[in-house]
């Protein structure tokens, strides 16, 4: 077993702060820590109603479990109070399948995703869509289907928030290592390979929810290998 960190991103650009990913939520789960978000924001001084706007990388449990919160009388609510979500069409469209929702095997989709459906805050993006001056989507499927990562570019500098397109460093010697997630091993692969070749090409900061914490650094090349150093 490897430990892992389920990390997620808080981004002022443009005017506007943005939530990148909402961990594992208030829910207690078996065989699931709960999250700690919620403290995480208090410990930074930042209200849930500061939150402009979420971005799911995609929608899988470990990613969405903040969009929503259950109340003691039985009612839920939006965590972020003000905020507005960005989701990818083709993640949408693929886990809002009646093959999904209905699973017991998915529970948060019903709670932490289909609430956003008729909600008036929900807005799609497309492609490698710009979300702002500064972020953009960069497309990375294989881990599921609409799977993105957040492109950032800001003063002369790059990075890149990589969502579940890698899950530990070991993939920088083996790319076609998958974990069981994967929807499409082959084509996580692929992706997997054409991110950590750009980020070694060209410095940007890599910024990774499941690498050891912090997972922030860099992708250099020694000696013919990928090797990643931490800031």
């Amino acid at each position: 077993l490897m430990p892992m960190s389920i990390t997620c991103y808080l981004i002022r650009s443009a005017g506007t702060t943005t939530i990148v990913d909402t961990g594992l939520g208030g829910r207690r789960r078996q065989g699931f820590p709960q999250g700690r978000l919620d403290q995480a924001l208090k410990e930074a001084g930042v209200d849930p109603s500061e939150i402009d706007r979420v971005v799911n990388t995609h929608l899988h449990i470990d990613h969405t479990g903040w969009n929503t919160i259950d109340r003691e009388d039985g009612t839920r609510e939006f965590f972020f109070p003000k905020a507005r979500w960005l989701v990818q069409r083709v993640e949408w469209d693929y886990w809002t399948q009646p093959r999904f929702v209905d699973d017991p095997a998915h529970p948060h989709l019903a709670e932490t995703v289909i609430p956003l459906k008729d909600s008036g805050r929900l807005d799609f993006a497309y492609a490698e869509q710009a979300i702002d001056e500064n972020l953009t989507f960069v497309s990375s499927p294989g881990h599921t289907p609409g799977h993105v990562c957040i492109g950032i570019a800001s003063a002369g500098e790059r990075a890149v928030i990589i969502g579940d397109a890698s899950h530990h460093p070991v993939q920088l010697d083996h790319p076609d290592w998958s974990p069981a997630f994967d929807a499409d091993p082959t084509v996580s692969a692929k992706t997997r390979e054409r991110l950590f070749n750009e980020a070694a090409d060209d410095g940007r900061t890599w910024i990774a929810g499941h690498w050891p914490f912090p997972g922030i650094g860099h992708i250099v090349r020694l000696e013919g290998k990928r090797v990643f150093q931490a800031l």
